[in-house]
């Protein structure tokens, strides 16, 4: 890429034609960009009048205001955290190092640029795994997308990661996903492959975090491919500031006897809007979807899940949690949808809200489509407030009003943290405990 396209400005949705030709990237990306403009070109931006996003309001954006900026191709060395399989870090899209334990190392695992990989910047054998791997995974998700959004991800990729774990890779420590964005006006695209093969045993952490000020729009794309009797963990934790947007689509498949579980925690942007659909495809495998929220001030949290079971004997469990306070606005959206020969299922959500004050609002909307009998399919959401009784009791014991609150909302939040991996829970803890105190600094 010449000096004057890595200064270039691709201003608003109108350059992006103009963007994709331009692009290095491998054939196969180029291939995934056109297609995606293609139906980008023909579709409109979701409304209100879509059931998914009756209480998303996006029609005040002016997404022609984002200007798309090339990542410049860079990468070196980082150290590696005594805790880490692996770690690769993005700042305003531009990979800035990556690094990997000499046990992920002998394991086969690959972590790397997206991009960088599939051009062959790091080796011919390599492109063509990532091609071979990648592909199919991106292929299908793009078959799939629903709306423009998700058709700008692909189309505008900016960067990504390029995640493989081959057959019996089983790795104790975390890989970590680490991205800071403090550019202003700017649209990201990451979109991140996770392919793991059979009987692998990982975990991923991706942390997405943000300059205090500055207005960036994230729109991020994730594919989680999980092979016969492999057990994946993928967390993500957004904090973004709140001046920022943050949408996200995420596909996982799972194979026979296959596990995975995600997890999202939510707290920044002043608008975020993720969904993620899982497809149990082989009979034995289990989904597990976990998510912690925590909107205040103005802030919007609109979160959808999908669990599509599409084989026999399968399993699934969704559990999201939040509070919302001040004059903010959560949404979480949960579908489990059972095939017509997805006999023996056995699937379940759950959304449980804490509203703190008489401002915030929480909608809860579980839903259930089943096309088969012999099933076992329930779902539950529950909304409430702070006992005040419990709260007159720490008060009347020494606590003062945010001491009271913030151990009410710890007990309300651990059964949630407590399925996080372990090495996380105390990081989690310490988010939600920031958060309280933030709240009350603003009331002052």
């Amino acid at each position: 890429m010449s000096t004057s396209q890595k200064e270039q400005l691709y201003e608003g949705t109108g350059a992006l034609n103009e963007y994709i030709h331009e692009q290095t990237d491998a054939d196969w990306i180029t291939s995934i960009r056109r297609d995606a403009f293609s139906r980008f070109s023909s579709e409109q931006w979701p409304t209100t009048e879509l059931e998914e996003w009756r209480r998303t309001d996006i029609s005040s954006y002016d997404f022609d205001s984002y200007a798309i900026k090339p990542v410049e191709v860079f990468s070196s060395s980082v150290e590696l955290p005594d805790d880490a399989s692996a770690i690769i870090r993005f700042v305003n899209g531009v990979c800035t190092g990556s690094a990997l334990s000499d046990k992920a190392r002998d394991a086969g695992l690959v972590v790397a640029s997206l991009r960088d990989a599939a051009a062959g910047r790091h080796g011919d054998e390599l492109a063509a795994v990532v091609r071979t791997v990648a592909e199919p995974i991106m292929r299908e998700n793009l078959g799939n997308a629903d709306n423009k959004l998700q058709l700008w991800n692909f189309a505008s990729i900016t960067h990504g990661v390029f995640v493989y774990l081959p057959k019996e890779a089983r790795l104790d420590d975390p890989i970590y996903i680490e991205t800071h964005v403090d550019d202003d006006e700017a649209v990201l695209s990451p979109y991140h492959v996770v392919a793991a093969d059979s009987l692998v045993d990982a975990m991923i952490v991706q942390t997405i975090t943000g300059a205090e000020e500055g207005e960036v729009l994230v729109n991020e794309g994730i594919g989680v491919s999980v092979g016969e009797a492999s057990h994946v963990r993928f967390m993500a934790v957004q904090n973004l500031n709140l001046d920022s947007t943050y949408f996200c689509f995420g596909n996982g498949s799972i194979q026979k006897d296959g596990d995975l579980q995600h997890y999202l925690c939510n707290f920044g942007c002043m608008l975020s809007k993720s969904r993620f659909d899982c497809t149990l495809d082989g009979p034995g495998s289990l989904v597990r979807l976990n998510g912690l929220y925590f909107p205040f001030e103005d802030q919007q949290m609109d979160m959808r899940t999908v669990q599509h079971h599409r084989a026999p004997h399968a399993e699934s469990r969704t559990y999201y949690k939040g509070a919302v306070r001040d004059e903010a606005h959560a949404i979480y959206q949960g579908l489990i949808e059972v095939a017509p020969n997805a006999t023996k299922t056995d699937a379940y959500l759950t959304n449980k809200n804490l509203v703190m004050n008489d401002g915030a609002r929480s909608d809860s909307i579980p839903t259930l489509q089943i096309n088969t009998d012999d099933v076992r399919c329930s779902h539950g959401s529950s909304t409430g407030k702070l006992d005040p009784m419990q709260l007159h009791y720490l008060h009347s014991r020494g606590y003062t009003p945010i001491e009271a609150e913030e151990t009410l909302l710890m007990g309300f939040f651990e059964d949630i943290i407590d399925k996080a991996p372990e090495r996380l829970q105390n990081e989690l803890r310490a988010l939600v405990s920031r958060r309280v105190y933030e709240a009350h600094d603003n009331d002052d």
